[in-house]
């Protein structure tokens, strides 16, 4: 059959009654994988890697031995299967998914139900791990676990695994890594327990993704972040400051800024990155808005940029942004940047509120004092739809043990004038 998309139309009859479903294409590195005869997989994989093509192919047609011996069944094959995601929003992707795989197909999406019936009896039904309570009670003959490294380990013990005995049901984990936490765990069970099979696979694996997308991506993560994210490794980051724990909770990204009415403070911090020379290098620049109930919302700007370029930059972020104030880190030969951004906002008579500061105290020290308790009591929310926001989450990761730490060093400041603001002492 001639390929006209990136998904391969695989048809269904059923007596005089023609369906279409369109199932991914697997493609090469994914093959072994899906023909492998093993109940329980775990596929630890990198970012874009085709976790969500893999899974919808396992779910919809089944998995296993292609000549029939030790088929893992799929929706089309009666099976009864969950597709399980971390969070609301994340199952909210994999829906979207599944009903473009049945469009063609002249059956109906329950979305009350989040779940779609085969006339074979077979269903395929998504749900979350927030509310592990309704993943209990169905006898399943499969499940998909999507990114089962950031839930708790109880949704799989306690609730999933039981539903999976009176069927001998198959389980599959499609999860980039969170450190060596449970899912580590669950890796190390290949060639312990003979009915699972545990793989790592590389986002290099995906010949789709172009070699200089991961080298710059490596410049943006740092080693550290990179090798969990693009190389699938546990990364268990080693002197690391901060929890990871700080990071996975459901309100820590945001969508919306709140309402200007809700804001009681705004303010931007700037960690140039610049020493003697005029040479580019990254410069970091973080939004803070503190609202009234003392939360803190926060996105990023981390690009590579000249002395005139951050200028520029400072200036039109306080345009669109309309701080309380800007503060710039202004040790050793930074105080020139100062000078010239003041200069600017005159030249455009537009004056800005800057502030600059002398860093007179270890930088971990500072920065690790004044991030914990907000972190600790999830006060700090990250724009989601961010490349900035999710940068400067990788260094918080990565921090102090990281390539770069101008985020975080930009975002204590941030802090810090907002708690100046505060406290009257700005």
């Amino acid at each position: 059959m001639k390929r006209l998309s990136p998904r391969i139309r695989r048809h269904l009859t059923r007596r005089s009654e023609r369906r279409v479903i369109e199932v991914p294409l697997p493609l090469p590195h994914q093959v072994p994988i899906l023909r492998d005869c093993h109940r329980h997989k775990r596929v630890i994989c990198g970012r874009r890697w085709g976790k969500t093509g893999a899974g919808l192919i396992a779910a919809i047609v089944g998995h296993g031995d292609p000549a029939g011996r030790g088929h893992l069944k799929g929706m089309v094959d009666g099976g009864n299967l969950y597709w399980v995601a971390p969070t609301f929003a994340q199952s909210k992707k994999i829906e979207r998914d599944i009903m473009q795989a049945f469009a063609g197909s002249g059956l109906v999406y329950l979305k009350s139900e989040g779940r779609i019936e085969h006339p074979s009896g077979g269903s395929i039904t998504i749900k979350t791990a927030a509310a592990p309570v309704s993943l209990r009670g169905d006898g399943l003959d499969g499940m998909i676990g999507d990114e089962f490294a950031f839930v708790n380990k109880e949704v799989w013990t306690d609730a999933l695994r039981p539903a999976l005995s009176d069927r001998r049901g198959w389980s599959m984990f499609l999860t980039t890594p969170n450190g060596p936490n449970w899912i580590k765990d669950q890796h190390d069970l290949d060639g312990v327990d003979p009915t699972y099979k545990s793989w790592q696979c590389p986002t290099s694996d995906n010949r789709l993704i172009d070699q200089t997308e991961l080298d710059a991506a490596l410049l943006d993560l740092g080693q550290a972040s990179f090798d969990q994210e693009y190389r699938a490794q546990f990364v268990d980051i080693r002197g690391a400051e901060f929890s990871g724990l700080y990071f996975q909770t459901p309100e820590f990204w945001f969508d919306q800024w709140p309402d200007a009415s809700q804001i009681r403070y705004r303010a931007i911090g700037l960690d140039p990155s610049k020493g003697k020379s005029d040479k580019s290098d990254f410069s970091a620049f973080v939004l803070l808005a503190l609202t009234h109930d003392g939360q803190i919302y926060v996105d990023a700007d981390i690009e590579r940029r000249d002395v005139r370029m951050i200028a520029e930059k400072a200036f039109d972020l306080c345009t669109l942004f309309e701080p309380h104030g800007l503060i710039v880190e202004t040790n050793q030969f930074q105080e020139l940047l100062r000078c010239n951004i003041e200069d600017l906002a005159k030249r455009r008579e537009r004056p800005l509120p800057i502030f600059g500061r002398t860093h007179n105290e270890n930088k971990r020290t500072r920065i690790r004092r004044t991030l914990t308790p907000f972190l600790s009591r999830g006060e700090l929310h990250f724009k989601a739809d961010s490349r900035g926001a999710k940068l400067l989450v990788s260094q918080l990761k990565d921090f102090p043990v990281g390539a770069y730490d101008d985020g975080p060093d930009a975002l204590e400041m941030g802090i810090t004038l907002l708690s100046d603001f505060v406290s009257g002492r700005r």
